[in-house]
């Protein structure tokens, strides 16, 4: 570990967040059931996260009026061009770097040019870093930050299915990027599960979507029975957890959803931890009630708060891709 890493952490998630950020949903096409019903969704996630922290929600110019209706008067609304709204993906990710926060700006290329236009996007995170009066340090390396987790003291976790994937940094090893890693947010160690959840072909297996620490040497991840398109996933993640030394914490995969004969990548792992809150999606099938529990009772002295999240899964995401903590 060199001297420069030892300088730089990463927090973790459920330390202390200066503020949420958060954008405004407005690519229309990605949102079958209408973008105002999604709008409507995010201000449901927005306020309630509102009530504990402060939460910034970019707005494009078009849907400004709108969002002033449905959000509460406590979130500042910013006006942005956006091209769509996964904060998570496109926000700066926040260092600590001899006592000061440093928002690290990763390129953005819309998940392996899936999507397209992501011109406006790829300017949030030094957007948002000029906004907050954040140091801004430009990372030539594509990076969303959906396909990693912190436990905040130098391990991260993330999936080969996507660091991996040829159509994020073609011309990086692992070893190249572990290296990275190394040096933009103070990792030491990595841990690399092979594959993310099935169906989740939008992000091509983003690690909030199959598991996340908890704790300092705890992950949770979902199980499933046998017949589960997933098993054979949880199966080796879990082998590659244990080996690490972690502990793990598993919960009951949500039913299977399925839309044209493809798998929906429906999961309780999405959530969000806010100051004294964690929020919890829910999707109406019966393993909702033993998840929200899990989740309860690894966050005893939070408040725990459980959405209805459809209306966000319907765009390909969760109620974690769509918040993105700026510690502090």
């Amino acid at each position: 570990m060199t001297e420069s890493t030892k300088k730089t952490r990463w927090p973790a998630e459920w330390e202390v967040h200066a503020a949420t950020w958060m954008a405004f949903p407005c690519r229309e096409e990605i949102w079958s059931n209408g973008v105002d019903v999604a709008q409507i969704k995010f201000a449901e996630v927005a306020n309630t996260i509102s009530e504990f922290e402060p939460v910034k929600m970019l707005v494009s110019t078009k849907h400004q009026a709108f969002a002033r209706r449905k959000l509460s008067s406590a979130i500042e609304i910013i006006p942005t061009e956006l091209d769509d709204s996964w904060t998570r993906d496109t926000a700066p990710i926040w260092v600590k770097e001899s006592g000061l926060y440093k928002a690290l700006d990763f390129t953005f290329n819309a998940w392996g040019n899936k999507f397209s236009p992501y011109s406006n996007d790829a300017l949030i995170a030094k957007n948002v870093a000029r906004l907050c009066n954040s140091e801004r340090e430009k990372v030539e390396m594509v990076l969303e930050g959906g396909s990693i987790h912190s436990n905040g003291k130098g391990r991260l976790l993330t999936t080969k299915e996507c660091l991996l994937n040829p159509n994020r940094n073609p011309q990086m090893s692992q070893q190249a990027i572990e290296k990275q890693l190394a040096d933009s947010l103070g990792v030491e160690e990595v841990i690399w599960l092979e594959k993310g959840i099935t169906g989740d072909w939008d992000t091509d297996g983003h690690i909030d979507n199959i598991a996340c620490f908890v704790s300092d040497k705890t992950i949770l991840t979902q199980k499933c029975s046998r017949e589960s398109e997933n098993y054979s996933i949880y199966q080796d993640n879990q082998r590659i957890i244990l080996d690490h030394g972690c502990e793990l914490v598993e919960i009951t995969e949500p039913q299977a959803r399925y839309i044209d004969g493809e798998r929906v990548p429906l999961s309780y792992i999405n959530f969000y931890i806010a100051n004294d809150l964690v929020l919890i999606p829910r999707f109406g099938v019966k393993q909702d009630d033993e998840a929200y529990n899990v989740i309860a009772e690894l966050f005893p002295e939070r408040k725990t708060i459980s959405i209805d999240a459809n209306d966000i899964l319907v765009g390909g995401g969760g109620i974690h891709c769509i918040t993105m903590q700026q510690p502090g």
